[in-house]
């Protein structure tokens, strides 16, 4: 199976997995506050589902670096990872 190029899936103007959390915080807090009415939160409920969705793919991104990089590292027989 081909491996996925973290680099490539990312959208060149996509905010950071960090204000993309803030940002999901911030629709919970204006959801549970009623700052909003009924439309306006399912509006923000669906769009915080699509941020935390990126957000999970950013997540999953950053693990198989993280696996490819450890393997990498065993196969290479370093010292430190005995």
């Amino acid at each position: 199976m081909a491996k996925r190029d973290p680099h490539k899936d990312a959208q060149p103007d996509a905010p950071s997995f960090e204000r993309s959390l803030e940002e999901v915080e911030s629709i919970i807090e204006a959801i549970e506050s009623g700052e909003v009415g009924l439309e306006k939160s399912l509006a923000e409920y669906e769009r915080g589902a699509k941020i935390l969705k990126r957000c999970r793919e950013i997540l999953a991104s950053a693990e198989q670096r993280i696996e490819s990089l450890s393997k990498d590292l065993k196969e290479s027989g370093d010292p430190d990872d005995e």
